[in-house]
C-alpha cells in the first residue's frame, strides 16, 4: 500500500517499508546593475527673449524683464556643491553707441528645488565679467530652477532702436 504524506514542504513516500524523501530543487542566479554618476549641467532659454520696451526718455531709466527658466541639474550623486555664473555682452543697436554690460544686473529670484539641494541666490549689479549668481549644495541627484529678472540701466544718451545682447550661463 502506498501512502503520500507531506511534511513541511518535503514529500515523503512510503511503500512496502521503504522511505523515500524528496527535496525541492532550486537554482540561484546572482543579478546586479551598475549605476554611474552623471554630469553637472545648466540650461537656459536659447531663443531670443524680450525684456520689454519703452519710449526713449530725456533722462536715464531702467528696463527690467524676466529672462526665462534657468535650471541646474546635478546628476553626480553624493554630497556635491556647484556655483552658477553669468556674463552679459553689451546691449548693442544696429547703429549708434551700445549700452554696456556694466549697466546690466541679474536677480535670480525664488528657487524651485527638490529635497536634495539647498540653493542660494547671489544678486549681481554688474555683468561685465563672469559673476556668481547662485550656489548649491546637494546631497544626491538634484535639480534647482529659477526665473531671473534682468535689469538694464538705459542712459539718456541712447538713441531709439532695438538693442541686443548675449547672456551666457555656466555652472561648475
Amino acid at each position: 500500500m502506498r501512502k503520500l504524506v507531506p511534511l513541511l514542504g518535503v514529500a515523503v513516500l512510503v511503500t512496502a517499508g521503504t522511505l523515500w524523501v524528496t527535496s525541492p530543487v532550486g537554482a540561484i542566479t546572482p543579478a546586479s546593475f551598475t549605476l554611474t554618476s552623471g554630469a553637472l549641467s545648466i540650461s537656459a532659454p536659447t531663443s531670443s527673449v524680450s525684456l520689454g520696451s519703452q519710449v526713449a526718455l530725456p533722462t536715464g531709466s531702467t528696463l527690467s524683464g524676466p529672462l526665462g527658466l534657468v535650471t541646474v541639474t546635478d546628476q553626480r550623486g553624493g554630497a556635491t556643491t556647484w556655483t552658477a555664473s553669468v556674463i552679459s555682452s553689451a546691449f548693442t543697436p544696429t547703429a549708434g553707441p551700445a549700452d554696456p554690460a556694466s549697466n546690466v544686473s541679474y536677480a535670480a529670484g525664488a528657487f524651485t528645488v527638490d529635497a536634495n539641494v539647498v540653493a542660494t541666490a547671489v544678486p549681481q549689479p554688474d555683468l561685465t565679467g563672469v559673476a556668481i549668481i547662485a550656489t548649491g549644495a546637494s546631497t544626491g541627484i538634484s535639480v534647482a530652477s529659477w526665473d531671473p529678472t534682468i535689469s538694464v540701466v538705459i542712459p539718456a544718451s541712447l538713441a531709439p532702436g532695438v538693442y541686443t545682447a548675449t547672456i551666457t550661463h555656466s555652472v561648475a
